[in-house]
């Protein structure tokens, strides 16, 4: 049998296609949907003037749905928050609101929003949707904002025959990601809009690292990591989109043992705003690396979950190979025929 070595970061032998789990032990998924809009009833003793993240969002490096620390229900508010989870996928998520007033009625605008989202081992995908209309938010503790938010776990395994078992190494993800950010109009008093989509990685329950923030701002230029969108994305004002490949940080794992990883993608629209990361984030490649940071590029990989990681399409290189070898053995078998 023929072993093909693949480009660094998608190398994967054949061996390691084979050795896969397919246990769900260890393994989930999680599809979050929040929608809270509404004036509030602005009652201290309840506690409806303080407000926090969702607990069920700790996760994730952006925190950024509010939530009245007196309940939504309880401080005069609509909506609420969705969690699901899974041993395996794809698993779906969805809410929405409204339309709800956000102050006095014939006085104020009204809020509607929706939040989706799809989790599976590799490929996340979230979407929020906001519209302010009607008017403005009359009341100063008004609500006005939607979150989808999709997170996988996962262990894996790397094995080499260059590298002894339970030595350190490191390993880095190589992530494709598309979609779009949008909050539109001219930027005024009270005229809310604003949108995050954002990618986050963490191994062995360590910190939890931002591999990507697509950042809009109504009336402002599009942003990525706080820069100028990378070749890919286009942006104008108050809207970015596009795709390309984001990498982690290379990352701390021991060959022959496995290593934890959590990966999340979440959507966030506020006052009139667009959040589409619903198509896909996932996972295209892994690169592994020995103790002294030397690249592996022959390893074989398993997942708890049981997924193939790792690309498994042939290199161009490696099909001209194969092609050159069928020319071959049809010119032989042909050979063969005229000599019968």
């Amino acid at each position: 049998m023929m072993k093909i070595t693949r480009a660094p970061f998608k190398a994967l032998t054949i061996a390691g296609l084979l050795s896969v789990s397919w246990s769900v032990a260890g393994a989930s998924l999680d599809a979050y949907a929040v929608v809270v809009g509404g004036a509030g009833n602005g009652s201290i003793a309840q506690g409806c003037t303080t407000f926090g993240p969702p607990a069920e969002l700790s996760f994730f490096s952006f925190h950024s749905a509010s939530i009245p620390l007196g309940g939504i229900g309880p401080c005069g508010y609509t909506g609420g928050v969705s969690q699901v989870s899974a041993a395996s996928g794809p698993l779906t998520n969805s809410n929405s609101v409204g339309p709800v007033i956000l102050g006095n009625p014939g006085f104020s605008g009204s809020f509607d929003g929706a939040a989706n989202s799809t989790a599976d081992y590799g490929k996340l995908g979230a979407s929020a949707h906001a519209i302010i209309s009607g008017g403005l938010p009359g009341s100063s503790l008004a609500l006005f904002e939607s979150t989808g938010a999709a997170k996988f776990s996962d262990s894996l395994t790397a094995s080499s025959p260059f590298v002894a078992n339970n030595s350190a190494g490191f390993v880095r993800y190589q992530f494709s990601v598309d979609g779009s950010v949008t909050s539109l109009g001219a930027p005024g008093a009270f005229l809310f809009g604003e949108t995050y989509a954002v990618l986050d990685v963490q191994q062995q329950g360590g910190p939890v690292y931002e591999i990507l923030n697509a950042h809009v701002r109504r009336g402002e230029i599009g942003t990525i990591s706080n820069s100028p969108p990378p070749l890919g994305w286009t942006t104008s004002m108050g809207s970015l989109s596009g795709g390309s490949t984001f990498y982690s940080l290379d990352l701390p794992m021991n060959w022959g043992q496995p290593w934890d990883v959590s990966v999340g993608l979440l959507a966030w629209a506020y006052g009139t705003a667009d959040t589409n990361f619903l198509t896909t984030a996932k996972i295209t490649g892994l690169e592994l690396f020995d103790a002294n940071h030397v690249q592996v590029t022959q390893f074989s990989i398993s997942s708890v979950s049981g997924t193939d990681y790792v690309a498994t399409v042939p290199e161009p290189a490696a099909v001209w190979l194969f092609g050159f070898g069928l020319l071959g053995l049809i010119g032989v078998v042909r050979r063969k025929a005229r000599t019968a």
